[in-house]
């Protein structure tokens, strides 16, 4: 699957429903997980079959030495850990997927390995998470965390504001470190985050579940 930024545009644009920003939902409920920069895009489709877990098929390109390499890949996502406060929410989720890539006219074997950790406040907001994916000759590795903040308060009806700097790692691939500062926009039904990294790159994702 081709992920171009008109693809990813327009899926940001058709799709509705209750945003959260977890790759688990509620019981029964549907999830689509658009991202976008310059050298990776994806865009997962989830079904959560409980509270604590979910199946997915994810969709990933990547610009690995010059060349497009592709993964899909159907996935489980599973809720390893969550304690909700009075004033807080902190979550723990692993993922695993086992399916193909295509590199160069070669397809082969690919899984995924992920976690994601979380705490949240309705003024505090940080997230670390760890990605690899596996294939023929080829391993990636990424990691991510984020520190973000609202400054200001506001009911479920209003537009929620973060404003978040994200650190990601990528040894394998030429940017080893980059740094980008979003906004994260919540308004209803409407997850969306826009930035623009300090070398300049693009970086847009919705989080979606309905």
């Amino acid at each position: 699957m081709n992920l171009s930024p008109q693809y990813f545009l327009a899926a940001l644009l058709l799709l509705v429903g209750t945003a959260h920003a977890h790759p688990v939902s509620f019981k029964g409920g549907y999830g689509v997980m658009p991202a976008y920069t310059p050298d990776r895009q994806e865009l997962e489709l989830n079904y959560s079959l409980t509270q604590s877990s979910a199946i997915a098929l994810t969709a990933i390109n990547i610009d690995y030495e010059h060349h497009t390499l592709q993964f899909a890949l159907p996935q489980f996502n599973y809720k390893l850990f969550r304690r909700n406060e009075v004033d807080s929410q902190t979550n723990l989720y692993a993922s695993v997927g086992l399916g193909g890539s295509r590199y160069q006219g070669d397809t082969d074997l690919a899984g995924l390995a992920a976690f994601q950790a979380d705490y949240e406040t309705r003024r505090i907001y940080t997230l670390l998470a760890g990605e690899h994916l596996q294939t023929e000759g080829i391993g990636l590795n990424r990691v991510r965390y984020r520190f973000g903040v609202a400054p200001y308060l506001t009911d479920f009806e209003s537009v929620h504001t973060w404003l978040i700097a994200q650190v990601e790692y990528t040894p394998e691939l030429g940017e080893e470190v980059t740094i980008t500062p979003i906004l994260r926009l919540f308004y209803q039904n409407y997850l969306l985050e826009v930035g623009v990294s300090l070398k300049g790159e693009l970086f847009a994702a919705g989080i979606f579940h309905f």
